[in-house]
């Protein structure tokens, strides 16, 4: 997959250090960040942050998107990491306030297949907070709870069960004609 990468009309490509201030804004918005994890408001650590992303990028261990609309106006971030022979893991997605959900399902369509096609493992891991009851409600649709702790639900979802979420999904926000 060559990048910049357009697909559901939005354009995807890499975190590059230019790209802190932004996703700085993201992660420590009091109301969309609540259910990621911490991030301190300074701006050198996102960079440096960047910087040792930019390292396990190259070695294919890690990747993490930003996606923006067709002016180039950034939207979100979503990452893949923890990535091994057979899993890996979904998470730090966040989009910028007032984007319309659509924007929020087609960065997930985006990262479902590129797992499935760049990483050809078999099995997303992830977590999501208990409290966030929107985004709880979209993954039970097709993955399956592992386990719980008092902050989190874990959750595994298979290369079938994402077929199947990618089909359903596409058949959103494709126009009806």
């Amino acid at each position: 997959m060559e990048f910049p990468f357009y697909k559901f009309d939005l354009i995807f490509r890499f975190v590059e250090e230019s790209d802190a201030e932004f996703i700085l804004s993201l992660r420590t918005d009091p109301v969309h960040a609540r259910y990621l994890t911490h991030t301190d408001n300074n701006l050198q650590k996102q960079i440096e942050w960047i910087r040792e992303y930019k390292k396990r990028e190259k070695k294919r261990q890690e990747y993490y998107f930003l996606f923006s609309d067709h002016d180039y106006q950034p939207l979100g971030v979503i990452r893949l990491y923890d990535i091994t022979a057979d899993t890996y893991t979904s998470g730090s997605w966040i989009v910028k306030p007032g984007c319309d959900e659509f924007v929020s399902i087609k960065s997930d369509l985006f990262i479902s297949e590129f797992a499935a096609s760049e990483l050809k493992n078999k099995r997303c891991v992830f977590d999501v907070r208990k409290d966030n009851k929107k985004v709880l409600r979209f993954h039970k649709m097709f993955a399956t709870i592992t386990g719980e702790d008092e902050l989190n639900y874990y959750f595994t979802i298979d290369e079938e069960s994402v077929k199947r979420k990618v089909s359903f999904l596409i058949s959103i926000i494709q126009p009806k004609t």
